[in-house]
């Protein structure tokens, strides 16, 4: 015999109590399935759910209000993992949160959350904090003759490496003697001028041993400033030309421009450049410390900051003294120029052999495309 099939029983045909429980079972029936089909696939969880999340550090003297909550994770990471700069066994983050003795920490800290902003790589940020804050990056530097300007005590001592026909160190220039000669630094920077001619430039070797031979008649700093000014003008015949503008004895100079002795420190301004880790032009050590901005067009704003913090750094004892001897170096005559600017524009991120140390994106702008005016062949 066929079995019929059953209908439905409408709610109607139970008992007031009946149909109530009959509701329960049935809604009941109906959340537990949603929930076996409908839960939220753990792959398309957000990565910024709070409930999925390491809880972000916040750091007395830190401020991370302008970052993202991506960026703050990424601030916690590494304030999380790098490792005090003064070699204590602690973190960042319990070295501030700590007040431990280690001034380098807070300043540190800071340096993390504004290169987060700025996007940079974890391991790129490891890198620069190492080398803003470790000794043991320090290099000591030496002097020689090199020409220098400022206070022979100052407690800062900046090193330049430069290539009179380098586009870039033509730009820092400006900026450089502008930020050494800011009324509040100019009684506590010395500042010293290395030759480093790159091999790309065919006129930047006989302009850096044309600079020697002013200097031996005290005029570097006018001669610096005039090939500088004129790095489309660098031919035989421009650079005596510089010599007689300016006065020197011309067959003196002729003769320093090519001896032996001006040739041999030429090159070992170029091989101390190369045992220190200089790559490219303009680079720029601070009391030792390879100097290296962030971002784009703050050079000036962040050579200054980097200053005055090695000045607090050295006022606490948490910095090392000037690498170089105080006594050493030659004054060159005269004072680096401020107004001796070429016109530029636009902006770079290092020097003509690609890393210079002026950033990874420095405010340096580039010159101008030389003239095509012919140069006459360097001694």
């Amino acid at each position: 015999m066929r079995r019929s099939k059953r209908l439905p029983v409408p709610a109607s045909s139970f008992s007031p109590g009946q149909s109530r429980a009959w509701l329960v079972l049935a809604a009941t029936a109906a959340i537990s399935s949603c929930g076996a089909s409908c839960k939220k696939n753990p792959s398309e969880v957000s990565p910024d759910d709070p409930a999925n999340a390491t809880p972000v550090v916040e750091l007395s003297g830190v401020d991370t209000s302008s970052l993202v909550l991506s960026e703050r994770r990424t601030f916690t990471k590494l304030v999380k993992s790098i490792m005090s700069p003064c070699g204590d066994p602690v973190t960042l983050e319990v070295c501030v949160k700590e007040a431990r003795a280690c001034k380098k920490c807070l300043p540190a800290a800071k340096a993390v959350a504004t290169l987060v902003q700025k996007g940079d790589g974890e391991p790129e940020i490891k890198t620069w904090i190492e080398n803003r804050f470790e000794d043991k990056v320090v290099k000591v530097v030496d002097i020689g003759k090199s020409p220098s300007s400022g206070p022979v005590n100052a407690p800062i001592q900046i090193v330049e490496f430069a290539d009179f026909e380098c586009p870039h160190c033509a730009a820092a220039m400006p900026i450089l003697h502008k930020v050494i000669e800011d009324p509040s630094l100019k009684d506590k920077v010395r500042f010293f001028f290395k030759n480093y001619p790159l091999p790309a430039h065919e006129h930047a070797d006989p302009a850096a041993r044309a600079s020697v031979a002013a200097q031996n008649q005290g005029k570097f700093w006018e001669m610096h400033d005039l090939l500088f000014t004129h790095q489309d003008q660098l031919g035989n015949p421009d650079i005596e030309g510089y010599a007689k503008k300016l006065g020197l004895d011309l067959d003196k100079f002729r003769a320093d421009w090519v001896s032996a002795d001006t040739k041999d420190r030429v090159a070992k301004d170029k091989e101390l450049g190369g045992r220190i880790g200089v790559s490219g032009t303009p680079s720029i050590y601070v009391n030792g410390r390879k100097f290296a901005s962030y971002g784009r067009h703050e050079f000036e704003p962040q050579l200054k900051e980097w200053i005055n913090l090695d000045l607090q750094l050295i006022s606490a004892g948490a910095a090392p003294s000037p690498s170089v001897d105080p006594n050493a170096g030659g004054s060159g005559s005269g004072a680096p120029s401020t107004s001796a600017a070429p016109s530029t524009s636009g902006s770079v991120s290092g020097g003509a052999s690609g890393s210079a140390s002026v950033a990874p994106s420095s405010s340096v702008p580039p010159k101008p495309s030389a003239s095509t005016k012919p140069a006459g062949k360097a001694p």
